[in-house]
């Protein structure tokens, strides 16, 4: 016996240190401690900056997608328009597109399933056989035992067949599901373009009041600086004090002030338009305003039958139901687990090789060609008899999803009715609001006025002029802000009832 070689006896011990050691170093990856930086590319082991500085390498690889439509310079755009570049531009549509996309795929997989798979396999290769032959002793020949080698190429080319014909409702289950699913996402697609003509006329209207707040201010201004010059006047002529000129100048400083918080603000809302709209924030684009836009003039009456219809035409709702309706279906597939499955398989090869025959007891060899084709037709019938429960667990899971289904679709129904009930609510507020700040601006321009005129012909005090202005700006702030209001909240009762389908909808 031979012995054995000492480097084979440590094969094994070695080959498991390697594996253990190429484990561990996928901790380099990491970052070496829990307040250590990290620096590094994907793949590679992470290294120390050295100092506290948790930044990251720029990746100038990294593709900046960032919509920048093109864009008419002198041209003032509306609602719609702003609507329909958002639409265009954000990759919100986009997303929800592949999505629904995605799901329709997933309905042509389910659909496949009633077809045959055919596949083609190609094996070839070299193959070496070894067969013990006893030997043979018959008094005239003696053969001692040895052994009979066969080697050679080969190829097997071999066409399968395999095609499911009957499984008692799974796959019918399956396109089923698959189907809700894709209807589900199809729905979830126009929601998402729902939300998006939402989300541009809601900030479109905080911009649009944004801007009157400037106006406004600016007005303010203006009338301060009236102010200013009447008490200028007034001091020229003997009937007012220093006091009353630097109080005024102060009103002037602080309408300045205020016009600057109120020029910050709209650049905000601007911003927010853009952000909504999903276009670069550095675009420059010109807004129509929203003074020559009538408001609703009236709520709908039955709250009931709003409720009701809203419901029944909302894309979420219907995406809901769908998706309740696609877990029942996981009922039925669980259910199919526990009967049989019947299928038709067939196969078709052909052996093609080319063979080396050595018998060392005759110390003789020879070669044979081998050419030889098969074919088989079967009918199979699966049956599941024992799998350690895990049927019975499939089935009490698609029980329970189903029923965590049907209790989704009832809550979203209860706060969808909400919504549109709070909707209702704000909207008829805020048009009752509108109409009184209308009243309200009047009255306080009335006032503004008759103040100014008292006090330019020596007949009034500042403090009058003063509280007439603050007055007249706060029901201007007051009407400006009602009015945006009352759009919001048109805007959240359209979309809240699922009305609010397209750029010219509202």
């Amino acid at each position: 016996m031979r012995p054995r070689s000492p480097f084979r006896a440590l094969a094994a011990p070695l080959l498991l240190l390697a594996l253990a050691g190429c484990a561990s170093s996928s901790l380099k990856l990491a970052p070496a401690s829990a307040t250590t930086p990290y620096r590094g590319s994907a793949g590679t082991a992470a290294t120390d900056p050295g100092a506290a500085d948790y930044g990251v390498t720029p990746d100038p690889s990294m593709p900046i997608a960032i919509a920048a439509p093109k864009l008419d310079a002198n041209r003032n755009y509306g609602l719609p328009e702003l609507i329909n570049i958002a639409q265009l531009s954000n990759p919100v549509t986009q997303a929800a597109w592949q999505r629904a996309r995605e799901a329709a795929a997933a309905t042509g997989i389910a659909e496949a399933t009633y077809l045959p798979i055919l596949s083609a396999d190609v094996l070839a290769g070299y193959a070496v056989t070894s067969n013990n032959a006893p030997g043979i002793d018959t008094g005239l020949v003696n053969v001692p035992s040895g052994t009979i080698t066969t080697s050679g190429m080969q190829a097997v080319p071999a066409l399968a067949v395999k095609w499911l014909l009957f499984d008692f409702g799974g796959r019918d289950a399956a396109l089923a599901s698959a189907q809700q699913l894709s209807f589900a996402a199809n729905v979830g697609f126009n929601a998402a373009h729902q939300k998006l003509i939402y989300d541009v006329s809601n900030s479109y209207f905080q911009y649009s009041a944004a801007r009157a707040q400037t106006r406004i201010n600016r007005e303010a201004l203006e009338n301060a600086r009236l102010v200013e010059q009447a008490s200028q006047a007034r001091l020229g002529q003997g009937v007012a004090t220093t006091m009353e000129v630097a109080q005024a100048k102060q009103q002037v400083a602080q309408a300045e002030f205020d016009l600057t918080q109120a020029s910050g603000r709209e650049r905000s809302t601007y911003s927010g338009l853009l952000g909504a709209m999903g276009i670069s924030p550095t675009t420059s684009i010109k807004v129509q305003d929203i003074a020559g836009k009538p408001l609703p003039r009236q709520v709908p009456t039955n709250l009931d039958q709003l409720i009701t219809a809203s419901l029944q035409r909302r894309p979420d709702i219907q995406a809901s139901f769908a998706q309740m309706k696609a877990s029942q279906q996981g009922i039925a597939a669980a259910r199919a687990e526990f009967l049989p499955k019947i299928a038709l398989t067939g196969t078709a090869n052909r052996l093609i090789g080319s063979y080396g025959i050595e018998d060392s007891r005759l110390g003789s060899s020879a070669s044979i060609d081998v050419n030889r084709p098969n074919a088989a037709l079967m009918l199979g019938v699966t049956m599941p008899i024992f799998d350690g429960g895990m049927r019975d667990a499939r089935m009490d899971a698609a029980v329970a999803a189903a029923s965590a289904s049907q209790q989704d679709f009832a809550r979203l129904q209860s706060i969808a009715a909400q919504e549109i009930v709070i909707a209702y609510d704000v909207l008829r507020t805020s048009l009752s609001a509108n109409q009184a700040a209308a009243e309200l601006v009047n009255a306080a321009n009335t006032n503004h006025e008759a103040a100014l005129d008292y006090y330019k012909n020596g007949l009034g005090t500042l403090a009058d002029v003063s509280i007439a202005q603050t007055g007249l700006l706060k029901a201007q702030f007051a009407r400006a802000q009602a009015r945006s209001d009352a759009f919001v909240a048109a805007a959240t009762l359209a979309f809240a009832t699922g009305s609010l389908t397209n750029a010219n909808g509202f």
